[in-house]
């Protein structure tokens, strides 16, 4: 199993006012991040909106966004639910139309121990063909796994990455301490500013919501981390700050970044506002509006 670095999307789910996929939108968000060197596209995650779509629209977003990639860059695809088999009848139809893993966040309702969360994983890697990609993400769904449950998920064939959301800095080191040096394992960080910090601790990549705005940002970050390019670190690293701007109009952060950022595509003209109902769009923000003015006279020419 090749190990997958760079940065890789959790891209946003294009909708109409009717709730149905926008196709058209999907091709041009997809053509810009490939445009500006992702090396993946994860769909379906949490800025994704995917625990919350209904079932035609997340298969339809994973079987267009695989025949948009066309095999320039692997497609992973968000299983999480509230149910096992839910998970399964997912990633089956991920794995028979063309997705190169599947990412899975614990299911969120019932508390689970330890033991039955390693259980979880383990059917997951029997159960379905895909390579899967672990998914800590305890700000939705309550359960934080910790270092050694982590490491033990790791272990089972068929688990090929990481992707810490959790922001504990300290943890995701214990886990790459033990991990980094297998080429079959890709490392990964979601929170935007804690991007450089996980490079330089062993990531391989990151998970970055605001790459869907800005992916020159974060496909610099991690160049100029590659070529040990310290002046550009800092300045791509600044730019990621301020980036944070836009996720800032929810009480819970996570539902923000969603609406956040197609607001922020629907002024670039290439995603519209709509979200998942109920979830209500924002209308106007000027600090998101002046953000975006910024970031395209800086980097208007790439």
């Amino acid at each position: 199993m090749e190990r997958l670095q760079g940065i890789v999307p959790p891209v946003v789910t294009p909708l109409n006012q009717y709730g149905n996929l926008d196709c058209d939108a999907l091709k041009k968000h997809h053509e810009y991040l490939l445009k500006h060197g992702v090396s993946g596209l994860f769909v379906l995650g949490t800025t994704g909106e995917g625990p919350a779509l209904p079932k035609r629209i997340k298969e339809e977003m994973i079987a267009r966004t695989v025949e948009i990639c066309n095999g320039r860059v692997p497609v992973l695809a968000g299983i999480s639910a509230d149910g096992l088999e839910d998970y399964l009848t997912v990633a089956d139809f991920a794995a028979r139309h063309g997705a190169s893993g599947v990412v899975a966040a614990p299911p969120s309702y019932f508390p689970y121990e330890p033991c039955e969360l390693l259980e979880f994983f383990r059917i997951l890697t029997l159960e379905q063909p895909l390579p899967v990609y672990i998914y800590n993400m305890p700000a939705m769904t309550k359960i934080n796994m910790q270092p050694d449950l982590l490491l033990q998920i790791a272990a089972l064939p068929g688990v090929a990455g990481y992707k810490d959301s959790a922001g504990d800095l300290n943890n995701f080191i214990s886990v790459a301490n033990e991990l980094k040096k297998r080429e079959d394992f890709s490392l990964f960080m979601g929170p935007d500013t804690l991007l450089g910090d996980a490079l330089a601790n062993g990531a391989c990549g990151g998970v970055n919501s605001g790459a869907n705005l800005a992916p020159q940002l974060y496909v610099g970050r991690y160049q100029a981390h590659l070529a040990g390019d310290t002046a550009k670190m800092q300045m791509y690293q600044s730019w990621i700050e301020k980036l944070q701007q836009v996720y800032q109009f929810r009480e819970n952060i996570c539902c923000g970044v969603a609406a956040g950022l197609k607001y922020a595509l629907s002024k670039l003209d290439i995603v519209d506002k709509h979200l998942c109902r109920p979830a209500v769009p924002i209308d106007s923000e000027p600090v998101i509006d002046r953000f975006v003015k910024e970031f395209q006279q800086e980097f208007s020419a790439e």
